[in-house]
């Protein structure tokens, strides 16, 4: 599975919290890419995988834009810091984690 998360605006641009994370299951350790198919489970699970709306008037939020290409399909969700819910944030953290690791 790849996953992309791209990430852009919030109040001050700092370099290590914007732009694409890119990470392919494959290529990572078991335990690591197995916890990875477990948080992508779990987003699947609390909201499904749709475009949510933007916040009026949040100019200072971070957007995000999420794409996982799994085997049988592919799934794009957009969202911002204001519709971020619990499975989407711990899935971003680590998503991060794993980037800054590199």
């Amino acid at each position: 599975m790849k996953i992309v998360l791209e990430r852009s605006g919030g109040f001050a641009a700092v370099p290590a919290l914007s732009g694409d994370v890119v990470v392919d299951t494959a290529e990572l350790p078991r335990e690591t890419a197995s916890e990875l198919e477990r948080l992508v489970d779990a987003v699947h699970r609390a909201r499904g995988l749709r475009k949510s709306p933007a916040a009026t008037g949040a100019a200072d939020l971070r957007s995000y834009r999420l794409t996982i290409d799994g085997q049988r399909r592919t799934d794009v969700l957009a969202f911002t810091d204001l519709t971020l819910d619990p499975a989407l944030e711990a899935l971003v953290k680590r998503l991060e984690a794993i980037a800054r690791g590199r």
